[in-house]
């Protein structure tokens, strides 16, 4: 089954199961093998106990999810993703008064943009329901989304301050200390707050911990080929400069697959598409807005962004469920619901 990360906001708050962002993988002509792989090594991956060979590997495994210990009970929750959302929603939906802190507990994260999304949905969530409920949002970061300039992390603090959400940027958090349920910070213990939502620590799959040399992310080249025969990554597991977005991870399994198509013989190698990747943003109360990057003058690190802010509004929030009917169509291999 394959999950909807965007889908995590909605979940969060109550107003959709997990479910309605899930769906199997059924592509015409390709076979889908439902187990997950256990290993991988130049040549083969082991499935279901057993070695399968291959000439060329595409591991887009994602990046593995750090726990988050439960040292206060249920004061303290740590999700990214529609499933762990669903388990973390009761909570979430229970407090009635207080401070509900969401903390990005390192770099990197998966959709960058989207615990600023988080915070305004429950921000304005306490709006409506008139409940007395401060939100708070500590980043590590010194400034929101830096690699993409000043404009859209200006824009995220604008929009979080008119929803009253306060920001706190450069908060350093122990991420052993978060497996074990603490909140420590510059070596003291944070505010304590009625809950507090952690984006837990990003780690490297172990399918390719190897291949990271402890990192989260895998060195790649231009091919998105790694350091071992045979293996290229894709998505978000893949260390380049562009964002952990979907157009991205989307370009980088396009061009692998070329790669590999075209040592086979069967490919003819032509240069390879630079990626648009665009984020709807998560306002609260239906409205969303939307970041569009591109890069006119190549990829990175020579070709720098062209980035597009486009304000909240309701009928965003159309576009965006066009998105996730399109990402359905693309794993069943047929017309979205």
């Amino acid at each position: 089954m394959a999950e909807y990360l965007p889908g995590t906001l909605a979940v969060a708050t109550g107003d959709a199961l997990a479910s309605r962002y899930r769906t199997s993988i059924e592509l015409g002509l390709i076979e889908v093998i439902p187990a997950r792989a256990e290993a991988l090594r130049p040549g083969a991956v082991k499935v279901n106990g057993s070695w399968l060979d291959a000439q060329a590997i595409i591991a887009a495994p994602g990046l593995a999810l750090a726990p988050i210990g439960a040292g206060r009970g249920d004061r303290i929750v740590g999700f990214w993703g529609p499933s762990g959302a669903e388990a973390a929603a009761p909570r979430v939906q229970a407090v009635e008064r207080g401070v509900v802190q969401i903390v990005i507990s390192s770099l990197p994260f998966r959709c960058p943009p989207a615990p600023y999304g988080l915070a305004m949905r429950l921000a304005r969530r306490a709006g409506r329901l008139r409940r007395p409920i401060e939100v708070r949002l500590l980043t590590p970061e010194e400034h929101p989304l830096a690699a993409l300039g000043r404009s859209v992390g200006d824009s995220l603090l604008a929009a979080c301050a008119q929803a009253g959400v306060k920001v706190r940027l450069g908060a350093h958090l122990d991420p052993d200390g978060l497996t074990a349920g603490q909140l420590v910070g510059g070596g003291s213990v944070l505010e304590d707050a009625a809950l507090t939502i952690v984006i837990p620590p990003h780690r490297a799959s172990p399918l390719l911990r190897d291949l990271g040399d402890g990192r989260a992310l895998v060195p790649a080249d231009d091919r998105f080929a790694t350091a071992a025969p045979g293996i290229f990554v894709a998505g978000d597991a893949a260390a380049t400069a562009y964002p952990r977005a979907a157009d991205p991870a989307a370009v980088s399994g396009v061009t692998a697959a070329e790669a590999i198509l075209t040592e086979l013989g069967y490919h003819d190698g032509n240069p390879r598409r630079t990626p648009e990747p665009d984020c709807y943003v998560d306002h609260g109360d239906g409205r969303h807005g939307r970041i569009r990057i591109s890069y006119p003058d190549g990829p990175p690190p020579a070709g720098q962004p062209a980035v597009g802010v486009d304000a909240p509004a309701r009928e965003q929030g159309a576009a965006f469920e066009d998105a996730h009917r399109r990402w359905q169509a693309l794993r069943r291999d047929a017309p979205a619901p």
